[in-house]
Parts: structure tokens; sequence; C-alpha cells
């Protein structure tokens, strides 16, 4: 022993190859759906062979829940490898990863294209609430998507701070009881929602503030560090290994394929609870080192993962381009054509604008964004920084 206190890294490794096939996934989900319900507003009504009308809302679950659950296992992992948790970097790298893009968009869309919107709007967008405009329905529809934005903001607020606890098990309990506080109010406010013009907004509100999505990508990402790290024993620790299972993980793709298309044609209540379940449950097998997944793995999937943000945040103004395109160049009668040219066209643009705005734009705050990650992908770096 040499009496010296055990040195400290830098910086560690990790990383989960497929989840930038996830990202990719929601927001083309996303895409799809805008392009379909706009398709129909301007009047273009060929039957798509697929019903996009609610993959909209299944992509925006799957991307809360996977911040949830990824913000989660780094937390965890940065305190196991650290000691502690260091909120100044956490918040830094959240606002050079996502202010930059977010207010670039609120300075194009209110004062430049389409340049609408009401002062309260812009108000609540400044400060991160954009979530409760697009309840009043203040927001124009062409940059909209920022809604959600506002929600990832204020859920980073308070969930570093739950990771102040020492035991891993009391993280669990605390995550376990904002859940079922959420899910409750949700409940019950749905229940009652008719009753009052209050319960009707509230329950519009609540709706539009998925913390309950995100908690469930936490403890299933808590769960799974478990696994890893014996923090502690737990009831269902055999059941939860099953996840690690690939046959068992087919079963379940399988299950959740048919609850998606099930949802697609018809709404269920709380649906998007049991969508965030079954994708958070999957992320587990994904997240695993050496799982390959032809399609997830797939180097164009992937590339529009590591574009994903753009795609989400930038992707209706190539598509009412698109729609602008073919409502006056295209015949009306050739509604067939419309359609095909309309999705590729906005796919293609979409791409090609999120590409622009990461290598252009998002990556200068990304390499800023490097210096404050406690935990990286790149293997490279940990090394050296060790």
């Amino acid at each position: 022993m040499s009496g010296e206190a055990e040195s400290v890294p830098k910086k560690a490794y990790l990383y989960f190859a497929n989840l930038d096939g996830i990202r990719a996934i929601a927001a083309l989900m996303v895409v799809l759906s805008h392009i379909q319900l706009h398709k129909k507003l301007q009047g273009i009504q060929h039957q798509d062979l697929i019903d996009f009308k609610n993959f909209g809302k299944i992509g925006v679950t799957i991307f809360f829940t996977l911040s949830g659950f990824l913000i989660t296992y780094l937390l965890l992992e940065e305190k196991k490898r650290f000691k502690k948790v260091s909120f100044k970097a956490f918040y830094i790298r959240r606002i050079l990863r996502i202010w930059p893009l977010y207010f670039l968009l609120i300075l194009v869309g209110f004062f430049v294209y389409p340049a609408e919107g009401s002062m309260h709007a812009l108000w609540l967008s400044l400060f991160l609430m954009p979530n409760v405009a697009f309840c009043m329905k203040l927001l124009p529809n062409i940059f909209d998507p920022i809604w959600s934005i506002g929600v990832e903001e204020q859920f980073y607020i308070f969930h570093p701070h739950i990771f102040r606890q020492k035991k891993v098990q009391n993280i669990l309990y605390t995550l376990t009881g904002i859940l079922i506080v959420l899910v409750a109010l949700n409940l019950t406010v749905r229940y009652y929602q008719y009753q009052s013009q209050f319960l009707l907004n509230l329950d519009l509100f609540l709706y539009f503030t998925r913390f309950d999505d995100m908690m469930i990508g936490a403890i299933v990402a808590l769960l799974y560090f478990n696994t890893k790290n014996n923090c502690f024993t737990f009831g269902f620790q055999s059941a939860f290994n099953l996840l690690l299972n690939k046959y068992f993980q087919m079963a379940l793709a399988a299950a959740f394929i048919a609850f998606i298309c099930l949802f697609v044609h018809k709404e269920i209540g709380q649906g998007d609870l049991i969508i965030s379940a079954f994708s958070a449950l999957m992320m587990v097998y994904l997240c695993e080192p050496g799982t390959t997944n032809a399609f997830f793995g797939n180097k164009a999937v992937a590339y529009c993962g590591k574009i994903s943000y753009g795609i989400y945040l930038l992707h209706k103004y190539p598509l009412m381009l698109m729609l602008y395109i073919v409502r006056n160049y295209i015949p009306p009668a050739s509604t067939f054509w419309q359609t095909i040219i309309l999705y590729l066209g906005t796919i293609v643009l979409v791409v090609l604008l999120a590409s622009v705005s990461y290598f252009g734009f998002e990556r200068y705050f990304l390499r800023m964004k490097s210096r404050f990650q406690k935990i990286t992908s790149n293997k490279l770096a940990a090394t050296n920084a060790a």
C-alpha cells in the first residue's frame, strides 16, 4: 500500500450502440405522422397503405422513455465511477446539447418564418415552457415540435437531484413513488375531466407533460444498472434477467408490434404508458455489450439517429415546402404520385436539413459539451483522460 488515495479517472467509457437506431425510428415516426396529417389538411386525399395517424404519439413516447432511461443510467454510472454527480457539468451538457438549436428555431419561427405567434407563446418558449403554449394552441404548427423540448428541460430541473441519495435502492423507491403519484393524478383527472373546464385543461396539460414516460425509462434503467452492479436485491430480479434473453426479447418485440398495430387504429387510454414500458424493456437488451441488431445497427439508421434532434425539430419546414410543390406542380388527379413524391421528398429534405444543422451548427456546441462529459462513448478519450 502506497498510502495515496485511489485516483479517480477523469472520464469513463460507456457506449450503447443501438440507441441511435431507436432515436432514428422515433424521429421518423413523428415525421411520417405529420406528413399524413398535413397531407389531409391540404386536401391530398390519396389513401395511405399504412395509417400513420398515431405514429407521432408513439415516436414521442419512445423519445421520452429513452431520455429517462439514458439520463438515469449515465447519472448512476457517474455516481459509481466518480463517487458523486456533478450537477454543474450535467446542466452545462444539457444546455449545450439542447439550447442552441431550440433557441435558433424560436428565433427563426417567431421572427423570420413564419414570423407568427403571440407574445405569450414567445415568452413561454423563451422560459422553456413551450408545452404550456402548445396546450393553449398558441404555437404556430410549423415549429410546434418544440413543446416536447420544454418537457425534457423541465424534467432535467429536478431529476438529477434524486441521485443525491447514497443508496441506489432509495433512488428506486423515489422514482417509483413519483411514477405512482403521476399515474394516479393522470387517472383521477382523466376520470373527472368533464366536470369542469379547469380539469379538461389540466388533463390536456398533464398529457403534454410526460414525466411518467420518462420515469418508466428511469426505473428500468436503474434495474438494468443493478444487474451489472448488484447494488441491492429485489423480488423480481430473476424475472428482470429474462430481458437479457434474446428469445424472450423476440416475444416482447412481437407483443410490442401487435400493441402498436392496435394503438395506431384505436387510441387506448394511458396507452403511452404501455408503449413506454415495452420500449424501455426492449432497450435493456439493445444496450447489452456485443448485441448486434441488423436493423438498429444499420449505418443509415444509426446516422439518422445521430442527427435525430434536427430531424425532429426541423422536419415541418421541408414538409411545408414539399406540400407547396405537390399542390402547385403535381396534377390533382395524380393523387398517388402526389403522395409518393410528398413522402419521399420530405424525408430526403428532412435528412439533408438535419445534416446541415448537425455538421454546420450543432457539432460546434457538441465539441464544447464533450469537455464536460464524465461518461464518454469514445474509448480512446476515456483511456487518455485516465
